[in-house]
This record gives C-alpha cells, structure tokens and sequence, in this order.
C-alpha cells in the first residue's frame, strides 16, 4: 500500500553477507578493514544490500570463496550499512552509484578492479585480478645450492627474521598458494624456492621425492642453523607447520590480533600446495 499513514514499511533486504556465515565471506567495515599489518591478501567487494546487481553476484562469490581458500581471503563490505562506512567506501574511491565493486588488498594498499556495477568481473576475471597483485617476488628464487646462504640466510639474519623457508618443487611456476605464504609470514621468515628439479639442488638437499620443504632456523650462540625437513607436503596443513615453527623458535606473539585497530585476520587459514 502506497502512501497514508496506515501503510507497513517493507522491512530492509536480508544482509547478503552476514556474520558467522558458512560461505567463507567475511564481513568488513570501516573499523574492520585490511590494513598494512594484516597477515593475509584480501580480495574485497563493495555492495549495497538493496542492489539487484549485488545481490546477482552473492552466490558466484560464494563459490569464487570456497575455491581460493587458504590463498586469498574474501572480505564483503556494505557501503550502505552507515555513516562510516559510507564515508569509508567513497574515501577510498569507491563509486558508491556503480556496486558492485571489487578490490584486492595487499599490504594496506586497496587495488579496484575496473569492472562493477551491472557490468561486475566474472569470477575468472576476479580470480586473473588477483593473481596479477599477487606478491610473487616475495619468494626468491635459489637455482644454486651457494645461493641459500647470500639471498635466503643471510637476508633472514639482516631482517632479524626467525629463519628462511626453502622449497623445491618440480614446477615451473610458483604456486599462489605458495606466495601467499610467504605473504602470510613475511615478519617471521624468508621464503625461497627452487623450481623445476634442479639437479644441483636435489643432490645438494638430498631429494628423494617432490615437493620438498626445508627450514634453517639460526642457533642463537655459536653460529650454524638447525634445519628442518617436510617431506610429505601434500598431507599437510602448511601454515600450521609454519606456525609451529613460529611457536617453537620465534617470539611467543609473532603476529598480534589488534582489536581497536583495522586488523582482523583470522590466526591460521588452511594452505596446501596442489
């Protein structure tokens, strides 16, 4: 019924993202958004609940979630929700006419995707976006045992890090999931890799079968390092055997849960390699 004052208000749109859904989406606002010290790569979308195109996109990116898990997190913020948000989502360039939006967030700094509103990316479109700022240079490449100590063990003692984090691999690409490990626990460790079976490196590390994974964690007093060897990766959990090595060698808080700030990463996400 249209206007009178005897009319019901149509109760708002259910939220498209809720809290303690079983999507994998988590829900952000302005209080509540990747920073410069959270630990994971972030693909975000910008929306507004009463928006058809928004709600078109809700089970595509569910999926687009449950697929990049253990690689990118997925984020959803509703531009329309209040004040704050609002002033947030057009503070960070956000055309809050044309949701949705889509973003990738890496180390603070918030990359939009050029497609949205009735015209959003497909999913393949989102998943090549974020590939693309993806920091794959923050593994370096080792194509020579002599190269383990100048760009891998030394580079952990000069960034006063707890240790580097070796893999050899018969790929010849870096895995994302890789890269967004060493993102993951780039305030802890140094990550490397060797591709495509190197045949000084396998004889060097004594490699049995692919993939390989080795730590060299520095002795306090002395000199020399301890090295820790994963052999069978894919039956692995790699971010919690990385986070053991956090607990046992590093600081007893490596990476701090900030609860006023913007920070709210999860502590452990799932990584294997394929």
């Amino acid at each position: 019924r249209r206007g009178g004052g005897g009319g019901q208000q149509r109760p708002p749109p259910p939220e498209l993202f809720p809290k303690n859904s079983s999507s994998g989406i988590a829900p952000l606002g302005q209080a509540k958004f990747p920073s410069k010290s959270s630990k994971y790569l972030w693909v975000v979308v910008f929306y507004d609940n009463k928006s058809k195109a928004c709600q078109a996109i809700k089970e595509q990116l569910e999926s687009f979630a449950g697929k990049v898990k253990g690689t990118f997190k997925v984020g959803a913020m509703n531009c329309q929700r209040g004040r704050a948000d609002l002033d947030f989502c057009k503070q960070e360039g956000v055309n809050v006419q044309n949701l949705p939006t889509f973003a990738f967030v890496v180390n603070g700094q918030i990359r939009m995707h050029d497609k949205g509103g009735r015209n959003p990316p497909s999913m393949k479109q989102l998943h090549e976006f974020a590939m693309e700022h993806t920091p794959f240079n923050m593994v370096h490449m080792i194509n020579h045992p002599s190269k383990v100590d100048e760009r891998l063990m030394d580079t952990a003692r000069n960034e006063k890090k707890i240790g580097s984090i070796l893999l050899l691999t018969d790929k010849y690409e870096t895995s994302p999931k890789y890269a967004s490990l060493a993102y993951q626990y780039r305030n802890s460790f140094v990550f490397g890799e060797n591709r495509g079976k190197t045949l000084s490196m396998a004889k060097h590390f004594h490699v049995k079968k692919y993939p390989l994974l080795v730590a060299f964690i520095p002795h306090q007093q002395g000199g020399g390092f301890e090295t820790i060897r994963l052999e069978d990766i894919k039956s692995q959990v790699l971010s919690e055997w990385v986070e053991r090595l956090v607990t046992k060698y590093g600081p007893k808080k490596s990476f701090v849960r900030v609860r006023a700030g913007r920070q709210i990463d999860a502590d452990v996400d799932d990584v294997h390699l394929d």
